[in-house]
């Protein structure tokens, strides 16, 4: 009976010595898991970039909306300008060039007189 009592000695010191490397296997993955978490998971850093790329797109998104809206208005002005002007009775005095006639030649490159 004295080696029953032995041989259960053995098997609880084996069974402690496996219970406490697996206490302090999860004991290190823990810390490791909680300091990644601190360090990387929040990503405070990457969340704060984040915001400011978000908030920059959106005022370039307003911007642009704002120029659409200036080209707009600034065509609609000349597409009124152009029917005003095509509708316009022709002032005398030779402004306008004759109906059925064609403009003159171009100046030549450079300033220089044309031919005479």
């Amino acid at each position: 009976m004295a080696e029953v009592g032995h041989e259960a000695e053995e098997v609880k010191e084996v069974v402690w010595t496996y219970t406490g490397w697996a206490v302090i296997l999860l004991v290190c993955v823990g810390a490791g898991v909680f300091i990644g978490y601190e360090l990387w998971g929040q990503a405070g850093a990457l969340q704060a970039e984040v915001t400011k790329q978000t908030e920059m797109v959106n005022t370039l998104k307003n911007e642009r909306e704002t120029i659409k809206s200036q080209l707009a208005l600034a065509l609609r002005d000349k597409e009124a300008c152009q029917r005003t002007l095509a509708s316009a009775p022709t002032a005398g005095g030779g402004a306008a060039a004759p109906a059925g006639g064609t403009a003159p030649p171009p100046a030549p490159a450079g300033g220089a007189p044309g031919p005479q």
